[in-house]
């Protein structure tokens, strides 16, 4: 597979009226640079936007290397960024869209063959990543969703994620609603009830209970945080720490 070479952009850096003035062996007498009014930068108004590239199969196969050599994505993510690129060249250079699409799809194809596309995989890590960042699972279900992941993937990560979480926990809070543990591992991160200083932890109560509600998680689930102290919290949050 090809890879994505980047052509450098290297911005020229514009002098200062000073370091012209040395250039030219004029010299500026005592701290006049500062008395005087500064000279506005100029606008480059002339400069012309930069034309989108021209679209072919060895240009997508190129672009899908470099993107997914840098980040995780998923089928429809790729898809998605890959077809902005098509509507571009069609406009700008005629390209023939179905021509182009029929591209995109065996470049995405090629991309599955040699596994840098897994939207299983992609699924675990980031409803694992979510998790460990306090997300609600409910949340971390409409996240995959809105990235194109199938409702039958979304329910098996989901699925994995919670035995992980299980086989994660210590023996006291196995079984627990892992979404109990985000919970926690939310108001840790946002140092919230518990985790607050004592002389402001009251005042902030309600505050605290609505930005778990904000999150996704429910009034009981929210009020059993905000109510207990870190230590009771500590075996909950193995379920976070473990996974």
């Amino acid at each position: 597979m090809n890879s994505f070479i980047m052509a450098d952009m290297t911005d020229k850096q514009r002098q200062s009226p000073e370091t012209k003035a040395s250039r030219t062996g004029k010299n500026t007498a005592g701290n006049a640079r500062f008395s005087g009014p500064k000279d506005p930068k100029p606008k480059d108004r002339n400069r012309e936007p930069k034309r989108p590239r021209k679209v072919t199969r060895d240009y997508l196969m190129n672009y899908a290397t470099w993107y997914l050599e840098r980040f995780a994505a998923s089928r429809a993510r790729l898809e998605k960024l890959m077809r902005s690129k098509i509507r571009l060249s069609v406009a700008e250079y005629g390209t023939d869209p179905d021509e182009a699409v029929e591209w995109m799809n065996s470049v995405l194809s090629a991309c599955e063959k040699a596994g840098f596309i897994n939207d299983d995989a992609y699924a675990k890590g980031r409803a694992r990543s979510l998790l460990r960042r306090g997300k609600a699972m409910r949340v971390i279900a409409a996240d995959l969703a809105s990235r194109g992941i199938a409702s039958d993937q979304i329910d098996t990560a989901l699925t994995a994620l919670k035995a992980e979480a299980d086989d994660a926990a210590y023996e006291e809070v196995r079984g627990t609603d892992p979404n109990i543990a985000a919970a926690a591992a939310y108001a840790r991160r946002r140092r919230l009830g518990p985790w607050r200083r004592p002389d402001i932890r009251e005042e902030k109560r309600d505050k605290d209970m609505a930005a778990l509600a904000r999150q996704g998680f429910g009034y009981d689930t929210a009020t059993r945080i905000i109510n207990s102290e870190i230590e009771e919290l500590e075996d909950l949050l193995s379920m976070i720490d473990g996974i």
